[in-house]
C-alpha cells in the first residue's frame, strides 16, 4: 500500500477563508452551482499576492505557509484582488451582449468591468497596507544602530 503524505504546514489563510471573504459558495452561485473559483486557482492567487508583497522594497523572502499570522488580513485581501482581477479577464474573452426585441441587452459574460473595479479597490487598500508594513519593518530593522563613516574615525590613532 503507497504511502500518500500531505503538507503539514497549513497556509495563514485558508481556502475556506478566502471562498467566505468572496461568498463563493455552491448555494450562492445560482447561475453556475458551483465554487466560482477552484482550490488550483486559490493556491495560485496566493502564491502571487505573497510573491508581490516580497517584491515591495526593502524585498523579503516569505512563502504562503511563513507568511506572517499577523498580516492575515493583507494575505487574504491580496488573494481576492487577484482572484478578481483573472476573473475579469476572463469575463472580457467570453463576453457575449445580445438583444431580442424592445428588451433590454441581456449578457452571459459582460461583468469584466465589475471584477476590474472591485480589483482595482482591493489593490488599493492591499497597496496602502504593504507599503505601511514594509516602511514600518525597514525602519525597526534599524532601530539600535546608526551607521557612519566616521564611526572608526579618531584623532587618538
Amino acid at each position: 500500500m503507497p504511502v500518500v503524505a500531505t503538507p503539514t504546514t497549513p497556509f495563514v489563510v485558508t481556502k475556506d477563508q478566502v471562498r467566505m471573504f468572496l461568498r463563493d459558495k455552491a448555494d450562492k452561485n445560482i447561475l453556475l452551482d458551483d465554487v466560482q473559483f477552484t482550490d488550483d486557482e486559490l493556491n495560485l492567487a496566493m502564491e502571487m499576492c505573497v510573491s508581490a508583497f516580497n517584491a515591495v522594497t526593502p524585498q523579503s523572502r516569505f512563502t504562503p505557509s511563513s507568511f506572517p499570522d499577523h498580516l492575515r488580513y493583507v494575505l487574504l485581501i491580496g488573494t481576492a484582488r487577484f482572484l478578481l482581477m483573472s476573473e475579469s479577464f476572463v469575463q472580457v474573452r467570453n463576453q457575449a451582449t445580445y438583444q431580442d426585441g424592445d428588451i433590454a441587452p441581456i449578457g452571459i459574460d459582460d461583468k469584466a468591468a465589475l471584477y476590474s473595479q472591485m480589483a482595482q479597490s482591493l489593490k488599493a487598500e492591499w497597496d496602502e497596507l504593504v507599503r505601511g508594513i514594509k516602511t514600518q519593518n525597514n525602519m525597526e530593522s534599524a532601530y539600535g544602530t546608526l551607521g557612519s563613516g566616521y564611526r572608526n574615525v579618531s584623532r587618538f590613532r
